[in-house]
């Protein structure tokens, strides 16, 4: 008989985590001061912010929080606080931990024990800088974070568009909140017609985050006006980056400076933009098929799409550039910010390989 004792399949579930700032996408059309309002009031409605520098982090430790994983002093002179999605991974990826396979696949006394281990063995001192939320770590950043938070970014921005005669004729045409921020503007002095009642306006894309996710980015932007279409200059064509480390007055220096040249290269891209009406693309479905930074159903989608912009029944064998670029750009309203962006930003690349030597 068999006497052997069989492990016990109970284990603990995992610890979660407590969620990020919810990713939001409203397409808008009012003056800047308004749009500005609602960046800030959807990061007041987030929590409190505040910063606490640690010195090192060797001297705090994970432990369970109401399910929860939860980041508290050694000594207990400060009280646990819980770790947002956000704040865990930016923690795992410092202490070279694999995120979602100890988030999400080992049970909760080996998630504690591998990353307090890993949190009390590290060679040297570990200084960090707790951006808050409330009393949730909303992100685990360098001592040498310069922040640019909602207020201070749209009051920087305010200023600039006021220096450069923009702030009265600029019109916002998108609020993205979340771990990352857009203002979508667009300048309708600067509209032409692409095709017969086919608007596209110059614009700009303003995208910062609160929570280490992103640099700040000034980026060009062509908005076309019947479908609410966001096309961005692609890279190398008017991007301008400023990593959120140092004095937070670089960051408002380099906004300033960055404005008035991304305009200049959107004006350029839009003379590409109508050249794509007559530059065709051969073997549509071999086209769709190389995007291979989308996933399945976004390529799926841009099949859709390529039907509605060509009146279609079936996936054309060619189409113009203007017709597919403006498929890819359709495809991204269903996307969260971040990859929102990301898709705009490959329709910026494919009008730059398709249409700027031709």
């Amino acid at each position: 008989m068999n006497t052997q004792v069989q492990p016990s399949m109970n284990l603990p579930s995992p610890l979660t985590v407590a969620k990020d700032m919810r990713p939001a996408w409203n397409d808008v059309d009012c003056d800047y001061d308004t749009a500005a309002e609602q960046l800030v009031t959807a990061h007041k409605k987030d929590g409190l912010l505040r910063d606490m520098p640690v010195m090192d982090l060797r001297t705090w430790g994970l432990k369970g929080d109401h399910g929860q994983f939860a980041l508290a002093p050694l000594a207990g002179h400060e009280p646990a606080r819980q770790l947002r999605a956000n704040a865990f991974s930016q923690l795992s990826n410092r202490l070279g931990a694999p995120v979602e396979f100890v988030r999400d696949r080992l049970p909760a006394p080996l998630q504690l024990a591998t990353m307090n281990y890993l949190l009390a063995s590290a060679p040297q001192a570990m200084s960090a800088q707790l951006r808050l939320r409330g009393e949730e770590v909303s992100a685990v950043v360098s001592e040498r974070y310069a922040p640019l938070d909602a207020e201070q970014f749209v009051e920087t921005l305010r200023q600039t568009l006021t220096q450069q005669g923009l702030l009265s004729s600029v019109r916002a045409r998108a609020v993205a909140t979340g771990t990352t921020d857009v203002l979508r503007l667009v300048i309708p002095s600067e509209t032409q017609a692409i095709k017969v009642g086919d608007l596209t306006a110059v614009g700009l894309d303003l995208s910062t985050s609160s929570f280490g996710r992103s640099a700040l980015h000034v980026r060009g932007l062509l908005w076309r006006l019947q479908c609410t279409n966001g096309l961005r200059t692609a890279e190398g064509m008017g991007q301008f980056s400023y990593r959120h480390v140092g004095e937070s007055q670089r960051l408002r220096d380099g906004l300033r400076d960055a404005i008035p040249t991304a305009l200049v290269h959107a004006r350029g891209v839009m003379g590409m933009w109508k050249k794509a009406v007559g530059v065709f693309i051969t073997n549509i479905a071999a086209e769709i098929d190389a995007l291979r930074v989308l996933n399945l159903s976004e390529r799926e989608r841009i099949h859709e799409e390529v039907k509605k912009e060509t009146e279609a029944s079936q996936l054309p064998e060619h189409a113009s550039a203007y017709d597919f670029i403006n498929a890819v750009t359709a495809t991204a309203h269903d996307a969260e910010p971040a990859r929102r962006l990301e898709i705009e930003e490959l329709a910026g690349g494919l009008l730059a390989r398709h249409v700027g030597k031709a």
